[in-house]
């Protein structure tokens, strides 16, 4: 069970195998880990003191950045997340990003973007498609419709309340003009755009 895990230049937290989507194109589907995690399968959730005391074995200086993503939507517990990002910044004075599937405010059942304002210094969304259909087919999420204009309001949500935000696709799940539709979308929100 890893929690912790190198990635390229930053080390990602792994608190949560829980998701309401479940996407064709999961990474999860093909594998069992990323980076130089062993497995990214946890056997339970960590608590807030368990991911920080996976952070000890890293020297501060051999990495960029904290980031949210493992093999679940952080988002699914949002309220320990907001607690490890703070305690990240208290005593590692690291930079910290938020990895999310945008449906953040119907897991929780609430608005949580107000709380993200001080805590994450930039979150990555994916965007996935560049409609609701599409959105839909690929992702199928359990909350049903809405969910896309949910995730769209959330991109603008964390757009006017962290600032630095990123959408993405995943390469080859749709085609050439919907990847393009999908870079147009991110233009008229005012947000970066990544094709991963």
């Amino acid at each position: 069970m890893t929690i912790s895990y190198r990635y390229g230049r930053n080390i990602y937290l792994n608190m949560t195998n829980r998701c309401p989507n479940s996407c064709t194109f999961c990474v999860r589907n093909c594998r069992d880990s990323l980076g130089d995690a062993d497995s990214l399968w946890l056997d339970e959730e960590p608590t807030v003191e368990e991911t920080m005391e996976s952070l000890d074995r890293y020297v501060p200086g051999s990495y960029d950045e904290v980031v949210f993503c493992g093999y679940g939507e952080p988002t699914e517990r949002f309220d320990d997340i907001v607690k490890v990002a703070n305690l990240i910044h208290e005593r590692l004075g690291k930079k910290v990003r938020l990895n999310t599937n945008g449906l953040g405010n119907l897991i929780n059942g609430r608005d949580i973007i107000p709380e993200m304002k001080g805590v994450f210094d930039s979150v990555s969304i994916s965007l996935n498609a560049p409609d609701a259909g599409t959105y839909m087919s690929l992702c199928s999420p359990e909350f049903g419709d809405g969910s896309y204009d949910s995730l769209i309001s959330f991109i603008e949500g964390c757009r006017d309340t962290v600032g630095d935000v990123t959408v993405s696709v995943v390469s080859g799940t749709i085609s050439q003009a919907q990847e393009d539709e999908c870079e147009r979308i991110a233009s008229r929100l005012g947000v970066r755009y990544r094709c991963r």
